[in-house]
């Protein structure tokens, strides 16, 4: 199998029992089910999930309209310790950490943006977030990073940096700082250029649509904040990058 893939399904009434090699993770996104996992049941819901460890023989019985977020993930990118403690206790209270990144994998399939790269990333931090459900301010600001720097031109506001690492927007400037050593709208802005950079030399993309993505108004307003931060302009840039 490839490294990562997420879809969205629903399930019929009952789903026959099966097992796979691979890790799979269920978040419910409407509706319930109930699920046998190794002999364990438990109603799945919008706020409860559950991760099946490979090999692992699981069967769905459901008697409503659902529709659920699965992710599939090879082993090799789970640790043996996660793999361990998952196996016997599979199911999951959905943290707020973890309800966002599954709300953004589910936006991703919606857009259309998801790709192999980003998708393997994205099903590390839900993995991640489940094993560490009480992780402290730095480990939720270095994941916070981690979000950013996948998808930066997400409406990344302050407010919602905030609210992903639980903490108070006044806080946040002060983490960032003795963190990051720059603000959060430093920080966002330079990871953006350099994934605006990323698809000027590696995309075809029209300069316009790469400035559409990347939040500007316009290509010329796009110039103004590459000069100023590059000190040369998106077309420039593109030609010396294939040149």
């Amino acid at each position: 199998m490839q490294a990562a893939s997420v879809d969205l399904r629903s399930y019929s009434k009952e789903w026959p029992e099966e097992r796979h090699a691979f890790v799979q993770i269920v978040v419910p996104l409407q509706g319930s089910m109930d699920i046998e996992v190794g002999g364990l049941q438990q109603r799945l819901s919008t706020s409860k999930a559950v991760l099946i460890t490979g090999n692992i023989k699981h069967s769905i019985v459901t008697s409503d309209n659902n529709r659920s977020l699965i992710v599939d993930l090879d082993e090799r990118y789970v640790t043996e310790a996660t793999l361990e403690r998952f196996c016997n206790r599979p199911f999951i209270d959905l943290t707020n950490r973890s309800s966002s990144i599954a709300r953004h994998m589910r936006r991703s399939i919606h857009d259309g943006e998801h790709d192999s790269c980003s998708t393997r990333l994205w099903a590390e931090l839900l993995v991640g977030s489940f094993a560490d459900e009480r992780a402290d301010v730095a480990s939720r600001l270095m994941t916070l990073k981690a979000l950013i720097e996948i998808d930066p031109f997400q409406p990344w506001t302050v407010e919602r940096m905030a609210s992903e690492v639980e903490i108070s927007t006044s806080r946040l400037h002060a983490i960032f700082l003795d963190y990051f050593d720059a603000t959060p709208h430093a920080l966002l802005a330079d990871v953006r250029m350099k994934k605006i950079c990323a698809l000027l030399s590696g995309s075809s993309l029209p300069i316009a649509e790469i400035a559409t993505r990347a939040g500007f108004s316009d290509q010329t307003a796009l110039t103004r904040a590459m000069k100023k931060s590059l000190g040369t302009t998106p077309a420039a840039y593109r030609r010396n990058a294939i040149s």
